[in-house]
């Protein structure tokens, strides 16, 4: 059966990092990848930068969709054009 929504499940030897996630079941990939970012910016701050996958090969299975090929590094996402607002309203 084809997904055309990407999805990922946690591998079990990594639930202890995310004890909201329950291996081995099936997510939207998206939502998760909120999740994690979520995780790493209380863990290391406001200003974590995502330079690498948020979801990687060795923590989560993949399935359905189309993969994402090659880096992050450059893109704008939502978070950053809050960022960018906020300083156009403070300047």
């Amino acid at each position: 059966m084809s997904h055309p929504v990407r999805e990922v499940q946690l591998k079990a030897e990594y639930a202890g990092e995310y004890p909201t996630l329950v291996p081995g079941q099936w997510y939207t990939a998206a939502a998760v990848a909120g999740l994690v970012k979520g995780f790493r910016i209380i863990r290391e701050g406001a200003d974590v930068r995502f330079t690498t996958r948020v979801l990687t090969p060795l923590k989560f299975e993949f399935r359905g969709g189309a993969p994402r090929r090659g880096s992050w590094m450059g893109m704008r996402t939502r978070r950053l054009d809050r960022h960018s607002v906020h300083h156009a309203i403070a300047s």
